[in-house]
């Protein structure tokens, strides 16, 4: 018998030959669209590797079945199974039409190349129709079936490959066939899913992952109570990290958004510290990378620092915004799949806390800047006052300043103008908290207000000018991106005077510049008193009746003569001293105050005259109009000019 002369119904006859074991062997047809219902449902069970297996082992009986049919026959040459095969393809529906290209073997030396076009395979349909197009070949019952069908014929393992395939995108699916030795490796990892196995033992493996998830949850609902208690016990970020370390056996950290370390446990502070410092440096070194995907992916990613430094790491929000992480340390150990999930109920928890301490925080802020309200609109009596301030822990100890925090940032809304200031208010007083300052916070004007108690100050031997300088750094080290200026009230002794001190350090900001940022009221003398005028109009007037003149020529000479002016007048009006003070020649100083003699049509060396427009220079220093850095006169070198000045003026 030929096999290109077989017909279908002869074909059909091999495929309904009765097995001699069994006689009563039946044949059972199924509709395609029925058997890819079972390709999704074992899919969506088993998953796509598990489903393979079992429909390349489905499809291996199959082949093999039909090859021990096909053997039972008359054949005039052993290579017409060859062809048998394909049509038995073509005849259970498993394609419309199978092209052979290539259909060689050798029986005696077991050897075989074979190789088709599955033109319409119902398997790489049904893919397509129930999940899409595939990155990888689909059609494992038919890879099954020529591998099971060659395999019988030959007597030694074929392995057919599908290297096209429909649902892939090309046109036909195509197999090529060979033995295991000829694949020269190239199957290697196929051939696991041949072995021999059943369905109970893949739904056994379903159920042991099942088993472990189960066990993974379990383990991780009794973090999430244990977590929770901590929190509402009130107990601080160390207590979340211990828990942690309990019940992982890793090392835990907590530390802020800048990788500062907050809390750790399974491993001394000391060495925690210096973790802390490497992984900022693998931050900083992979910023972009790792920046984004915990930012905008908010996904807990593994971080290989070093072979000795490897982090699981969560970021821990509030208010949408990262303020810290949460991480484990790998030194010998492995990541384990339930980590992952402890390590992100760990960062709910601190975020939890976080919130709860922001939120009591905010309320007590809240209280205590109403409280500073009354104090300054002297809406209470000093009984009053003194029985609010004890409920509140602040105690009424003299002296006291006040400070006035102003941040500059071009054009801020309303919105981010309070929102920052909120922010501010809590690095400060976090700052005041362990510089173990007594003080009070508000905002009013746009400003953040501080009261405090200078007695510490006293005790400590702290000058307030070295606390302010060590204020406005702690600032600029917080919030690099912002310009601050500080105002600064003189010392008094009552607390009634508060609404004085506001005044004060209003005024004093008021006269802070480019160059001075920093400014005490009592250093101000007379300007400080004028500052205090919400009405502004008339000294600007009386400066430009005085200045007017000099300031329009001056304009396209940078300043040159009015800056002349000022350091004339501040050397007590000594040509020589503000020569040297200048670095300038006599004649050339001579040359040009007599240019602002003619300018200004007056006699700038009469006392009268000189103070005003010393003054009047100072006002046009401190608003920014004129360039002159007060800081590098002392202050004492000020007060000793200005003294000259005014016994000149008083002798005329």
């Amino acid at each position: 018998m030929k096999a290109d002369e077989l017909d279908l119904t002869q074909i059909y006859k091999i495929s309904t030959l009765h097995n001699q074991d069994d006689p009563q062997e039946r044949m059972v047809t199924i509709p395609t669209a029925a058997i890819g219902m079972l390709r999704h449902e074992l899919i969506k069970t088993l998953g796509l590797e598990r489903t393979k297996g079992f429909l390349l082992r489905h499809g291996w009986h199959c082949g093999v079945k039909d090859a021990q049919k096909a053997l039972e026959m008359d054949w005039d040459n052993k290579k017409e199974l060859l062809y048998v095969g394909p049509k038995m393809h073509t005849l259970h529906g498993y394609l419309e039409e199978a092209e052979l290209l290539v259909a060689e073997a050798d029986f005696s030396n077991g050897w075989m190349h074979h190789e088709a076009i599955w033109k319409n395979s119902y398997e790489a349909e049904e893919h397509l129709k129930k999940f899409g197009p595939s990155n990888d070949p689909v059609c494992h019952t038919l890879v099954g079936y020529a591998s099971g069908y060659l395999s019988t014929i030959l007597g030694k393992k074929v392995i057919a490959k599908e290297i096209e395939c429909k649902a892939m995108g090309h046109k036909h699916c195509h197999a090529v066939c060979r033995t295991v030795e000829e694949w020269n490796g190239e199957i290697d990892n196929e051939l696991k899913f041949y072995e021999a196995d059943n369905i109970i033992g893949e739904l056994d493996q379903t159920f042991e992952k099942l088993k472990i998830e189960r066990d993974n949850f379990s383990r991780a609902y009794v973090v999430h109570q244990k977590l929770m208690e901590e929190v509402l016990k009130e107990h601080d970020l160390s207590s979340i990290a211990k828990v942690l370390h309990q019940i992982s056996k890793l090392p835990v950290f907590i530390e802020d958004v800048n990788v500062q370390l907050i809390a750790a446990a399974g491993i001394p502070e000391q060495e925690a510290s210096l973790f802390s410092e490497k992984l900022k440096k693998c931050f900083h070194k992979n910023r972009q990378k790792y920046s984004d995907n915990l930012k905008y992916s908010k996904q807990t990613l593994f971080l290989n620092c070093s072979p000795e430094h490897k982090r699981m790491i969560t970021p821990i929000y509030l208010h949408r915004k990262i303020v810290g992480y949460c991480s484990f340390l790998y030194r010998e150990t492995v990541p384990q799949e339930v980590d992952k999930l402890i390590l992100e109920h760990g960062a709910l928890a601190c975020s939890l806390y976080l919130l709860n301490e922001r939120t009591r925080f905010n309320t007590e802020q809240r209280i205590k800047g109403h409280f500073l309200e009354d104090i300054l609109s002297n809406r209470m009596t000093l009984e009053e006052l003194t029985e609010r301030a004890y409920y509140l822990e602040f105690q009424l100890k003299d002296p006291y300043f006040m400070i006035a925090v102003h941040s500059l940032l071009q054009k801020p809304s309303v919105k981010e103008e309070l929102e920052f200031n909120d922010e501010l208010i809590n690095e400060l007083s976090a700052f005041m908290k362990d510089q173990r300052i007594n003080a009070l916070f508000g905002q009013k004007s746009g400003k953040v207000i501080i009261l405090l108690s200078e007695c510490l100050l006293l005790k400590n031997k702290m000058k307030k000018e070295i606390f302010c300088q060590t204020l406005m750094d702690h600032c600029l080290k917080k919030f690099p991106s912002r310009l601050f200026k500080l105002g600064i009230s003189s010392t008094s002794l009552s607390i009634e005077e508060a609404p004085q001190l506001y005044e004060e350090c209003l005024s004093a900001l008021r006269a802070a510049n480019l160059h001075q940022k920093i400014i005490f009221f009592d250093s101000l003398g007379i300007e400080g008193v004028m500052f205090q005028m919400k009405n502004m109009n008339p000294i600007q007037k009386f400066i430009h009746k005085m200045l007017g003149k000099l300031l329009e020529q001056d304009k396209s000479r940078n300043m040159e003569l009015t800056k002349t002016l000022y350091y004339y007048l501040s050397n007590g009006c000594s040509v020589h001293k503000t020569a040297r003070a200048m670095n300038f020649s006599i004649s050339g100083l001579r040359y040009r105050l007599q240019k602002i003699t003619d300018i200004l049509q007056t006699d700038i060396n009469v006392p009268s005259v000189g103070y005003q427009l010393y003054v009047s220079l100072q006002f046009l220093i401190y608003w920014g109009e004129l360039d002159i850095d007060l800081n590098a006169q002392s202050e004492e070198e000020k007060h000793r000019r200005l003294k000259r000045m005014i016994k000149r003026c008083d002798n005329h």
